[in-house]
């Protein structure tokens, strides 16, 4: 046997190039030559952008054409768009049917139900969109017409209001006598936000005759006893018929004679009884 010296160099073992194996075949891939196909891969890619015109445009149109084609192939391109909700309304449906952008023998998978509801919802024609994709073929989607919500003054005579603050061009007004009456500049768009906080305060809402909108920030709504409410403007509005509510429900305030109920200043309420002349004078020394 062969003698080390102390000083003799022991040769390195050589290393081995990294690899991958293949679970399948066993076979061992070496990383280099993965990387170096990769980018081969994108070279060929952009020569070829390059060569047709310097547009990768037309690369991704004639692959997503061909993805079209094998979803025809395999059975899995949209066959059918079906919009449900608005039977009643044919117009209004072919409308959203083109505003969905989908159209038969598309992809399904690039009928995004998200995208879709975006595309509808920016009508503005209707509410509560919902999008589904039945597997295989078929685009179902659902969305509710606007409603009347309110019967507005626009200064010259009484319309109707949907649900988006949109006036209702054919409706007629005496056909609405049950919605809310609204007044002022800017009624009909800020609508919608005070039918909603009304339908949670069932004990203030029979009780108004008419809402008025002022500098389009906030409202004042006489009730049907004759007084005046003053709502703070919209962000603390939902507060404020809540807080009018409870007063209802432990005083019967809107039944009472009085002028105005104030509800301007966060946590406090003022009220105006009938004929009080010194009225503002203590309230401007309740503010002090």
């Amino acid at each position: 046997m062969p003698k080390v010296t102390r000083n003799q160099t022991v040769p390195k073992k050589a290393r081995k190039p990294a690899v991958i194996v293949d679970e399948v075949t066993g076979e061992e891939v070496r990383v280099s030559s993965v990387v170096f196909g990769f980018v081969m891969l994108v070279a060929i890619v952009v020569a070829t952008a390059a060569w047709m015109g310097g547009s990768m445009s037309q690369i991704e149109n004639r692959f997503a054409s061909f993805m079209d084609d094998t979803a025809r192939t395999v059975g899995i391109a949209v066959n059918d768009v079906s919009i449900i909700g608005l039977e009643q309304d044919p117009a209004l449906a072919q409308d959203i049917r083109a505003a969905a952008m989908i159209e038969p023998g598309e992809n399904m998978f690039r009928a995004d139900p998200h995208v879709i509801r975006r595309r509808v919802e920016g009508t503005n024609k209707v509410l509560n969109v919902r999008v589904h994709r039945l597997w295989p073929d078929q685009v179902v989607i659902l969305a509710d017409a606007a409603e009347p919500v309110a019967v507005w003054h626009d200064g010259q005579e009484w319309t109707v209001v949907d649900g988006l603050g949109r006036v209702i061009p054919d409706a007629r007004a005496d056909d609405h006598k049950q919605l809310i009456r609204l007044a002022g500049r800017g009624a009909a768009k800020a609508a919608p936000a005070l039918v909603e906080a009304l339908k949670a305060e069932p004990d203030v809402a029979p009780r108004i005759a008419i809402a008025t909108r002022i500098n389009d920030r906030r409202w004042d709504m006489r009730l049907v006893s004759g007084a005046t409410v003053r709502l703070p403007e919209d962000p603390q509005m939902v507060a404020a018929l809540d807080s009018l509510s409870t007063l209802q429900l432990r005083t019967a305030l809107m039944q009472r004679p009085l002028e105005t109920i104030d509800l301007r200043n966060k946590g406090r309420v003022y009220l105006n009884p009938v004929n009080d002349p010194d009225f503002a004078a203590r309230k401007e020394a309740a503010r002090s």
